[in-house]
């Protein structure tokens, strides 16, 4: 056991490398081109949808259109009024059909829920079927409203994998749509499900359909990968049904030989391809949870490298909340290469180029705690960490000081405790009643965060990035209860509103915490790291040795920061 934690100690640090901060990774985050159409969609207003998917259908830009059209459905399933003025507006636009089509879908699922069958109510079930019967008439509208065009048969093969199609009907309009476009990747995902073991095929029959549509792809299409997709499916099945009785022979796994194959031929995609690059991004996903089950943890994080910040829905919603689930397992893989490393050896080097995202950028962030400064380093005498903290009102503000750590002889406790951030530094010290702690984030690409810390764990955390990161409405709220009990002030339905604003990250950050009756945040923040450096009355507090933690924690001297000498003793 102490060998593994040694292990651990001395190389979880050297497998980050390449790897973006956790705060960083998106999912399914919408392509550049279609921010403007979605923000515009959030306000109301459908003019920049309009001209976007006219666009993508005259360009014949199949994943743009069917991306753009995804997203600005899920937009309307929150607040359809602008889809509606816009059909009201042009009845039969293609446009406004397929996006009505897919909203309908969208509609339905959300009743059913991803769940499975065994655990879905009658009623939903009444309902999910419904809903199904209402939608088909819009999806076969969109359809004959534009034809050669593959994205509404997306949704048509949503629909005959929910409907319970016979095999010929899907078999059909597969058929149709490559006919369309014979290398669309949604539409061969939308096969790799129905033909799934958990569906209405079997291992064989996904694989068989995965591999023959691979064989015809052309060499840059992620197309040439999908059998990595289907390998998925195939784990996710087998772990359902692992120490339960076969169902006429249940369904076989593919061999060694050929789980490796699919996995290299993946790798070969993926290296092919630059970092983050869109056209990979569900491969990677994919190919990286394959590479997991195999516990090849070295390649898994080569893999992640690539994927950089940008995580997909599939696979990870199979294990939780797709951002949740995409980190642990990252998590998990860092750990597990750290402790198969010997004490002495070293830990791989990247063997795949680095996206521009993975550049060390300083941390930036403000917390707020409900308690003075004393109490706030009483706290955090046994977590490891280096702060500073100033006085503000009723709040203490702190925020990471790496200037100071080097003078505080600071160990690798902190490291193994994985304090890469004040919300996980507020999680370890912070756990006291009436220490509910707030966390003001910056992140990549100008987004905005504020979380909440109690009890020793995370309760929320909003992200303001843009209209793709824009939350339903009960999470909104949800969150901004927590916001408001946390701040101690603050009307829910005003933070709610200003959870779900598509505009300006910074802004909007800036009038939640004025809203919530917190402390402007210190100026320079968002421009440069340790801007309290120069607030009045700002002191450093140092992490101690555990033994040293311990000692000042039980000593009966109030003030366990003595001034810091310049040898840092």
């Amino acid at each position: 056991m102490f060998g593994r934690v040694a292990r651990m100690v001395r190389h979880l640090e050297a497998t980050g490398v390449g790897l973006p901060p956790d705060h960083a990774i998106v999912v399914d985050a919408p392509d550049a081109r279609t921010v403007d159409a979605l923000t515009a969609a959030r306000r109301g207003v459908y003019a920049p949808a309009r001209a976007l998917l006219a666009a993508t259908r005259e360009k014949a830009d199949w994943p743009l259109r069917d991306e753009s059209v995804r997203a600005l459905s899920r937009v309307a399933l929150d607040d359809a009024a602008w889809l509606n003025a816009w059909r009201a507006e042009s009845p039969d636009d293609p446009d406004a059909l397929v996006v009505e089509a897919f909203r309908r879908i969208a509609e339905a699922q959300r009743v059913r829920t991803g769940a499975y069958a065994e655990d879905v109510a009658q009623d939903q079930f009444r309902a999910f079927f419904s809903l199904l019967d209402d939608a088909l008439p819009v999806i076969e509208a969109a359809v004959a409203a534009c034809p050669g065009d593959p994205v509404p048969f997306s949704a048509v093969l949503s629909h005959c994998l929910g409907a319970q199609a016979p095999r010929e009907v899907f078999d059909d309009c597969l058929a149709h749509a490559l006919a369309c476009a014979p290398h669309h990747l949604p539409t061969h995902f939308q096969a790799v499900q129905f033909l799934s073991a958990k569906w209405y095929g079997s291992h064989e029959e996904m694989l068989g359909h995965a591999a023959r549509a691979a064989a015809d792809a052309p060499q840059d299409s992620p197309v040439r990968a999908l059998e990595v997709v289907a390998l998925t499916e195939v784990g996710i099945e087998t772990d359902r049904r692992r120490g339960r009785p076969r169902r006429n022979g249940g369904p076989e796994s593919p061999g060694a030989d050929r789980t490796d194959g699919i996995i290299a031929t993946a790798q070969a995609y993926s290296a092919s391809r630059p970092p983050e690059d869109r056209g990979a991004r569900l491969v990677r996903n994919h190919l990286v949870w394959a590479l997991n089950r195999q516990e090849r943890w070295a390649e898994s994080l080569d893999i992640y490298r690539s994927i950089g910040r940008y995580a997909t829905r599939s696979p990870w919603e199979y294990a939780g909340t797709p951002l949740e689930a995409f980190l642990h397992f990252r998590d998990h893989a860092r750990s597990r290469l750290a402790v198969s490393i010997p004490r002495n050896g070293a830990v791989p080097a990247p063997a795949v180029p680095l996206p521009e995202s993975a550049r060390p950028q300083a941390a930036q962030e403000i917390a707020y705690v409900p308690t003075s400064p004393q109490r706030a380093s009483q706290e955090l005498l046994l977590c490891g960490a280096t702060v500073r903290l100033a006085p503000a009102g009723r709040w203490t503000l702190m925020e990471a000081a790496p200037s100071q750590e080097a003078l505080a002889k600071r160990g690798r406790r902190a490291t193994l405790m994985r304090l890469d951030g004040l919300a996980q530094i507020a999680e370890s010290a912070f756990a006291a009643p009436r220490l509910t702690t707030l966390v003001a984030h910056r992140e990549g690409s100008g987004s905005r965060a504020l979380s909440v810390i109690g009890k020793g764990s995370t309760t929320a955390r909003h992200r303001w990035a843009g209209p793709g990161a824009v939350p339903p409405q009960e999470i909104a709220q949800q969150h901004a209860e927590l916001f408001v009990a946390a701040a101690g002030s603050g009307d829910p339905r005003e933070v709610a509103r200003l959870l779900r604003d598509p505009g300006e990250p910074s802004e909007l950050l800036i009038r939640t915490l004025a809203v919530l009756g917190l402390p402007p945040l210190p100026a320079g923040f968002g421009e440069r790291s340790e801007v309290l450096a120069d607030v009045r009355g700002a002191t450093v507090h140092r992490a101690r040795s555990l033994w040293q933690g311990m000692k000042d924690f039980m000593s009966d001297d109030t003030d366990p920061n003595p001034p810091l000498r310049l040898d840092g003793r």
